[in-house]
């Protein structure tokens, strides 16, 4: 049964077949944990009874000292999800997602103007024109679907592991200071990971929709793009144009593979002008490379910590190291381990799950060396030159 929906379990079943236990109650689960008592199995019949009539999550793992078992599970229904405020933030981001493409179309929708103070000036809008609005629907909505499908995997991930998730946040931002009019999405997960295969496919699972939608939307959008004037290399072969302005945008191994099948030009010989499509899968890949970071909670900490716990921690230190000399090709690799850093309250390390000892198996471990190699393959080292 999901987490999500209410459940009165009622723990007293399983007592008689612990040996001791402990209960921690957390903002909305109580987790039990103990151990069975000596002479019984996981698939002894009173253990196979108990797990039969028990409603809510109950992880059991056997080691050298007997059988782990963590019981989460909801004295009360959870609060009913705010979908309100979902909706809101997702119309809001998907306004100014579309004044990000109308801009980039030359088309100005906010009838902006300038506020002066010194030489410091501000853009502000007069008015909103939604004929115009709509010419940036070729950037909004391909945009919007890779971060709809990288954060409802994590979505559908946990809610098969019975863990509690909330629907995407998404963080709507003014076209004039982002170019692509938004800060992203993220989910919270509302209920405790017990093992670490759980949190693996969590982790795993946004950065591979995100990787998968994206490509294809960087291949068709590169046969729609276009060649222009201008000086371009192979670590900037890119460039769009905002409010007029001229904006290089960099490469890495997976967008070199497909420019150089799908674009109209030898890559870094020709600039080429990208068209919205392709700027949508290009920033599909930037975000997959950014989520893929083995820092803290990120998406690659989930999936590295699952890997290894202690690798985890010397690989996070190490990129949090290789981040400094990476902010002086783009400064935004300092902001970003700033962030991290900042969220995490100093600590790149992942937190430990309830019950690491089972080990993810073969198959996960194969799919997250598969990623690890995603990270470096969508990494673009600079992403970004005005």
């Amino acid at each position: 049964m999901a987490a999500t929906e209410p459940v009165n379990p009622d723990p007293g079943l399983w007592l008689p077949l612990l040996s001791a236990y402990e209960l921690t109650t957390l903002p909305g689960d109580t987790v039990l944990r103990g151990r069975l008592r000596d002479g019984l199995a996981v698939d002894s019949p009173e253990v196979r009874a108990a797990l039969e009539a028990w409603p809510a999550q109950a992880h059991l793992s056997a080691d050298a000292r007997g059988v782990d078992v963590v019981l989460v599970y909801q004295i009360k229904s959870a609060p009913p999800a705010r979908l309100a405020l979902h909706v809101v933030l997702l119309l809001a981001t998907l306004m100014t997602t579309l004044g990000s493409g109308a801009l980039m179309a030359g088309v100005d929708p906010f009838g902006t103007r300038l506020l002066e103070f010194g030489e410091v000036v501000f853009p502000y809008p007069s008015r909103l024109d939604f004929g115009r609005l709509w010419v940036g629907a070729s950037f909004a909505f391909p945009f919007l679907g890779v971060l709809l499908a990288h954060e409802m995997s994590h979505v559908w991930a946990a809610r098969v592991h019975g863990v509690r998730a909330s629907l995407p946040y998404f963080i709507p931002f003014p076209p004039y200071f982002s170019v692509i009019g938004s800060l992203g999405a993220f989910i919270r997960l509302k209920g405790p990971t017990v093992q670490r295969r759980t949190l693996f496919d969590i982790g795993a699972s946004g950065p591979i929709a995100s990787f998968l939608v994206s490509i294809p939307l960087l291949a068709v959008g590169l046969m729609r793009s276009q060649t222009t004037v201008g000086p371009a290399s192979l670590a900037t072969p890119f460039v769009i144009r905002f409010a007029g302005e001229p904006i290089w945008l960099g490469n890495g191994l997976v967008t070199h593979l497909l420019a150089s099948l799908f674009g109209p030009a030898a890559v870094g010989e020709t600039l080429v002008l990208l068209d919205p499509l392709a700027l949508a899968g290009w920033l599909g890949l930037f975000v997959t490379a950014l989520n893929l970071l083995p820092l803290g909670q990120l998406d690659g900490g989930h999936v590295l910590y699952a890997m290894g716990q202690r690798g985890q921690v010397v690989t996070a230190r190490l990129f949090l190291l290789m981040l400094v000399p990476m902010g002086f090709l783009w400064w935004g690799w300092w902001a970003w381990a700033a962030l991290v850093y900042v969220i995490h309250r100093g600590r790149v390390a992942h937190p430990p799950v309830i019950q690491p000892a089972p080990d993810i198996g073969r198959v996960r471990s194969v799919l997250g060396w598969l990623l690890i190699a995603t990270f470096f393959l969508t990494l673009v080292p600079v992403p970004i030159q005005l």
